[in-house]
């Protein structure tokens, strides 16, 4: 018999706590709002995920009815989300599900857990909950991890390790990982914790217990979901099928044993295979067997139950292939290029192996792109073929156009370059690689139609000026896995969109007392800060924001009218990603 663990009694909610995301401290009042979601819920087309924005409508809507204040938005939206979701995730069985707890529930003091890459071993000393409700959910079969954050969540469900997904946390960092959790239609419960904070937190224990244990033969309908296309583009880098789909291009006719690594004859080509097989998303491939998907099977190739083993002809999956292999070399050329240290996590190719090396492995993975395009030609036929390599070399040469504008205008003074210009160079370093991705996806199904081509053209150059100015926006952001310290694309003067609001009426006296404090020898905190009360005060964080919705609805208004539908709600999946 499972050992309810001590917890205080009731529930309050921390200081720092959102008042949007306060949990009710009443266990009647939250049964009663659990309860009316319930009955909500029971009218909710199940078709699709439910995206924020009517999520939220719902939950104001059930707070009216009750007579409760916007305090409790947050649970009441996690209330709503689990009775939409409950018959699917009850349906998953219990081996294929994951359990995602806060370390913040350990007691720091006596913790004896270690962290891995993934989160927090627990050593199961039974100083806090963690080890019991632990125990009862591995003895069900769930797979249990203690950690933080959507990118865990992420990968143990695209790698093929659970298939829905039970999180303990906060409010706040329920938000983040179940609003991905929900985009790619994966079936998802929540327990909020009842006191949240960074210490010793309070989980809801009966509630936990409840949602856990719940079980039920089937689900009664199934809801769109992309987890089984971002598995398929996931497999294409297994090493067995990797090997199959690149042995007739490499020239030894197989890839290269790591042993190669020490063969000046087959080193270029074992460090480029092994780059292209490690690391990174593969969203873009994603993208190039879900256009695909979305042409010739349709919408059953977009259910959580969906059986794509067999799906893809070799060809299809050696585009895809290509699509990351081009994207792999332009990330070798542009750490290059920017001096970057780390790379998922790891030393960058030409920290490991030089500058020279790294450049020609970059070269080396751009013509075996290309060289896995043209092998499709018996397949799909000379035009097709023709077709693909000439939209690749336009997006490469308009790449490689915007990233020179960028590079040489590196270390000038800020205030000459506008936004406008910038907001060119983004439109060209991005938008190609999102549109090759997609278009040849597209073409591998059949012919794409000149109206169609010209909204995908303008979906995707929106798409990607919303990403390099939100990218713009995290590097504000300390990024343990690439980036050391935030902002600094700023204090190496390298051209971004925060940079060109701030300085665009410049320049004046101020201006230039900033941009002579980030060429002095002082230090980067010091400087930061400046940068900081200057961005602030002249509300550049918030213009950022505001292009980047404004880009965002450029982008979906350009996909409201493709056809066929799955097409288009794959657009706007691509959107949620993207631009998160």
């Amino acid at each position: 018999m499972i050992q309810k663990p001590d917890n205080p009694p009731g529930a309050r909610v921390s200081s720092s706590a959102s008042p949007l995301k306060r949990v009710p401290s009443d266990a009647l009042l939250r049964a009663k709002i659990r309860e009316d979601a319930r009955r909500l819920v029971a009218d909710v087309d199940l078709a699709a995920p439910l995206g924020r924005p009517r999520l939220e409508q719902l939950s104001r809507s059930l707070l009216r009815r009750l007579g409760l204040p916007d305090d409790f938005l947050g649970f009441s939206m996690v209330a709503l989300s689990n009775e939409f979701w409950r018959d699917r995730f009850a349906a998953v069985p219990f081996a294929r599900r994951l359990l995602l707890l806060p370390h913040c529930l350990r007691k720091v003091s006596v913790c004896r857990g270690v962290y891995d890459s993934l989160g927090l071993e627990c050593a199961g000393c039974g100083a806090c909950p963690i080890a019991t409700i632990k125990s009862e959910a591995q003895s069900l079969g769930y797979y249990v991890l203690v950690a933080e954050g959507t990118p865990a969540v992420v990968q143990v469900i695209v790698s093929g390790k659970a298939d829905a997904l039970l999180g303990v946390s906060c409010l706040d960092s329920l938000e983040k990982a179940f609003e991905r959790a929900g985009d790619l239609g994966v079936p998802h419960v929540a327990a909020p914790l009842l006191v949240d904070g960074c210490f010793e937190t309070v989980a809801e224990f009966d509630e936990v217990v409840s949602l856990m244990r719940l079980h039920s033969p089937a689900a009664r309908r199934q809801t769109r979901s992309y987890v089984p296309l971002l598995r398929a583009a996931e497999r294409l880098f297994d090493p067995g099928i990797l090997d199959a789909l690149l042995s007739g291009e490499l020239f030894e006719g197989k890839v290269p044993p790591p042993s190669a690594l020490s063969d000046p004859m087959l080193a270029t080509e074992a460090i480029a295979v092994d780059w292209l097989s490690r690391g990174g998303k593969r969203f873009r491939p994603f993208i190039t067997l879900a256009g695909f998907a979305a042409m010739t099977l349709g919408e059953p190739a977009f259910r959580s139950d969906a059986a794509l083993a067999d799906s893809f002809p070799d060809v299809v999956q050696r585009i895809a292939v290509a699509v990351e292999a081009l994207h792999k070399a332009s990330l070798v050329h542009d750490d290059v290029e920017d001096d970057d240290a780390f790379r998922y996590g790891a030393e960058t190719l030409h920290r490991r192996w030089g500058v020279a090396a790294a450049v020609n492995v970059g070269d080396y993975l751009l013509g075996l792109g290309y060289r896995l395009i043209a092998s499709g030609a018996d397949e799909l036929g000379p035009e097709c073929t023709s077709q693909m390599l000439s939209e690749l070399s336009r997006s490469h040469l308009r790449l490689s156009r915007g990233q020179g504008a960028e590079l040489l205008s590196c270390g000038k003074d800020p205030w000459t370059l506008r936004p406008i210009h910038l907001l060119s160079i983004y439109a060209l370093k991005t938008a190609p690689a999102f549109e090759a991705a997609l278009f040849l996806g597209l073409r591998a199904a059949g012919p794409v139609p000149a109206d169609c081509r010209d909204r995908l053209a303008a979906y995707c150059r929106y798409l990607g000026v919303a990403f390099q100015v939100l990218n713009d926006l995290k590097d504000w952001k300390t990024d343990g896995r690439d980036k050391v310290l935030a902002g600094q694309d700023l204090l190496s003067l390298r051209p971004n969109i925060l940079q060109a609001f701030a300085f665009e009426r410049g320049p004046g006296p101020e201006d230039r007392e900033v941009l002579a404090l980030l060429r002095s020898d002082d230090p980067e905190e010091k400087k930061l800060s400046r940068l900081r009360d200057l961005y602030e005060s002249r509300g550049v964080f918030q213009k950022a924001s505001d292009l980047v919705a404004k880009y965002r609805a450029r982008a979906l208004a350009a996909a409201a009218t493709i056809e066929p539908l799955p097409l288009r709600e794959l657009m706007h999946f691509i959107v949620d990603v993207v631009l998160g």
